[in-house]
């Protein structure tokens, strides 16, 4: 079982890290990655390193892959904590620009984002105040 965990692993963050890459996320190519923390099948949290910089990166099926700098927080729950509060605010951020008129489509993609931002949001909270699974 252990090995499959490592095939998870490997394959979630391969996928996040080409993800951040087609996106231009980084401006230094050079990219080394460990997984740090881990919810098998659901949600991986790894340091980066790009160029001379440090990140904390989440994947995984029940996440947004996403970024923040390693200095925003000092462990990997509380990088959790950061992530979810990060979509939080940004799921506010996209509901204060959704339009009164949910029939045109672009309204209703971002109501739907501004749902799963919300739900990603709320999930990974609930995660990192669970003692259990940081222990």
């Amino acid at each position: 079982a252990m090995t499959e965990i490592n095939d998870w692993t490997k394959q979630t963050l391969d996928a996040a890290l080409s993800e951040v890459i087609q996106q231009g996320l980084f401006p230094h190519p050079l990219l080394q990655a460990r997984p740090v923390w881990q919810l098998p099948g659901a949600l991986l949290l790894a340091e980066c390193r790009a160029g001379s910089e440090d990140y904390w990166l989440v994947a995984g099926p029940g996440s947004p892959t996403d970024l923040i700098t390693k200095e925003a927080a000092s462990s990997a729950r509380e990088a959790a904590k950061h992530f979810s509060l990060k979509w939080q605010l940004a799921a506010e951020q996209l509901s204060a620009g959704i339009d009164a008129s949910p029939e045109s489509q672009q309204d209703n993609v971002l109501a739907k984002r501004v749902s799963e931002l919300v739900r990603n949001a709320e999930s990974l909270h609930e995660l990192a105040e669970a003692d259990h699974f940081w222990r």
